[in-house]
């Protein structure tokens, strides 16, 4: 009889677990038979033929668009996706491309070291055709699908020189092309090691290790400023191998925890530091998110260094690939991760959303730098003109017309040069009004909807008229700003990415105020 009783309890105690289980697999059932069902009508019966793969696309990324933005699907034609986001390779002949209306494809920006830099393809050169295709009717996408291939073989293109405007045919051999996570490595006041990092793929980490050993050798390095800054982060084990740089081995530096209590795990230093005793400076921004933030929250949290700039995106969610059928892959959130102090940093909470379905925010998401450093936000006027992308125009038109430019470090447009960019760039179409007139425009508008408009007519025409100014003027009211982000860019036409990172830090205020701590 004891026996029984104590069966009895144990069923007792079992079945709220065993019902949930039970109810959840069949409201899953459910919904997947309804699914199917709806599916079934719909190519049976609907008055049009219907792609139904796009019809189920469209419902996965319509069901995974309710969780976080960074659980998506990536159906098997997307595979090299999920290559360039884990590695930071694939092939190809490097180059980013622009589709140009009436035209070819631009080539906007080779890489340094890339088949198509080494094949002297450059900024401003239009691709016409691709292995004898014009290229008129494809899109960028569809161009950019043809110049990919497996390394080893070519790909022909016909080509408008920027330079002579001459027609070339030219055959470009494909390789593994590696976008290195090391934007820019070099000295600052002959003792400070300045080294940035723009992503965590496959073996930067490894990268960054080199290159500062390279630089010890070298020189008397007396301080390193690691630039996290618009580092959006990646792999986590190569933030784990980043800090193991700076961190004595066997050091906790970030858990992940997840609903699933088996995947819960601590992630350790695994190698020999390089250096545990320079003083080391971190840079930070609202850019530097994920990775960067795991590398950032661990430096500040063992008081390995000082954070430098302003708070962090606040991404403490961890996604992990899964595979699918017919070769395609999830990529789906399973975890959070938390810095060696315990806090997760992540800044939305996408469980919980507001009433207009935005996501509810934590109340400290982010890290918080040591030593906040603003810097001044560009004009509107400015972003008008990247956005058009009038200041690639022009970094285009001032390569055509100049061999060479001095380096990073100390290029600079001159006044004739800079008026030269406001009478090209004055005749374009643009929106010119500052964020001030835009706030007039809608301040108007709402004294006219509440019955103000007459009482203050005059106002507002006196406000307009004194705000009111040509293209050519406001061009040189922005001139500080514009000039900086035109020299960036001409930089890139001539030295790449890395000639653009060396003239941007030049006039850097959030690493002045790093070199300062040394």
């Amino acid at each position: 009889m004891k026996r029984k009783a104590i069966s009895l309890v144990a069923v007792l105690w079992f079945f709220p677990l065993f019902s949930g289980a039970q109810t959840q697999s069949f409201d899953t059932s459910k919904s997947l038979d309804i699914f199917h069902s709806v599916l079934r009508e719909i190519s049976l019966f609907y008055v049009d033929s219907v792609a139904i793969d796009k019809l189920v696309y469209t419902g996965i990324e319509a069901m995974l668009s309710t969780m976080d933005p960074y659980t998506e699907f990536i159906p098997e034609e997307d595979n090299e996706t999920i290559e360039m986001m884990t590695t930071g390779s694939y092939g190809g002949v490097g180059a980013l491309i622009k589709k140009r209306p009436g035209d070819g494809i631009l080539v906007s920006e080779p890489y340094a070291g890339s088949p198509a830099a080494k094949a002297n393809l450059v900024a401003g050169d239009i691709i016409l055709a691709i292995d004898g295709q014009p290229v008129y009717d494809m899109t960028a996408d569809e161009c950019s699908a043809k110049m990919k291939g497996e390394p080893g073989t070519s790909v022909t293109f016909l080509v408008k020189k920027l330079r002579k405007e001459d027609t070339i045919s030219c055959t470009v051999l494909r390789e593994r092309v590696h976008i290195s996570d090391v934007g820019l490595a070099c000295m600052l006041q002959d003792s400070i090691a300045y080294v940035r990092v723009t992503a965590f793929t496959q073996g930067g980490a490894q990268e960054v290790r080199k290159t500062l050993q390279s630089m010890k050798k070298q020189y008397n390095v007396k301080g390193i400023v690691l630039d996290l800054r618009g580092n959006g982060g990646g792999l986590m084990d190569e933030a784990v191998q980043l800090l193991s740089v700076f961190l004595p081995k066997h050091t906790m530096v970030v858990s992940a925890k997840g609903r699933i209590e088996r995947f819960d795990v601590s992630y350790y230093t695994k190698e020999e530091p390089l250096d545990t005793k320079t003083p080391l400076v971190v840079l930070v921004n609202n850019g530097s998110a994920s990775s960067s933030e795991i590398v950032a929250g661990a430096i500040q949290d063992l008081k390995r260094g000082t954070l430098v700039g302003q708070r962090t995106f606040g991404k403490g969610l961890v996604q992990t690939i899964r595979p699918l059928s017919y070769n395609a892959n999830l990529k789906i959130t399973t975890a959070k991760y938390y810095i060696p102090s315990g806090r997760c940093v992540q800044a939305l909470d996408y469980s919980n959303r507001n009433e207009d379905g935005t996501p509810g925010a934590t109340r400290d998401g982010g890290i918080m730098p040591d030593i906040e450093v603003s810097i001044p936000l560009f004009s509107r006027m400015a972003m008008e003109l990247v956005v058009r992308d009038y200041i690639h125009e022009y970094s285009v038109l001032y390569y055509k017309n100049h061999d060479t430019i001095n380096s990073p470090d100390s290029f600079s447009l001159t006044p004739e040069e800079y008026e030269d960019f406001i009478k090209v760039t004055a005749a374009k179409e643009f929106d010119d009004r500052s964020a001030t007139e835009i706030q007039l425009d809608n301040f108007n508008k709402t004294a006219k909807a509440e019955g103000y408009e007459d009482l203050l007519a005059e106002e507002f025409a006196g406000l307009h008229k004194r705000l009111l100014t040509d293209k050519e003027t406001d061009l040189k009211h922005y001139r500080a700003e514009i000039q900086s982000l035109l020299e960036e860019e001409i930089c890139c036409r001539y030295f790449f990415q890395a000639g653009r990172l060396r003239n941007m830090i030049r006039n850097d205020g959030q690493l002045e105020q790093a070199l300062m701590l040394f």
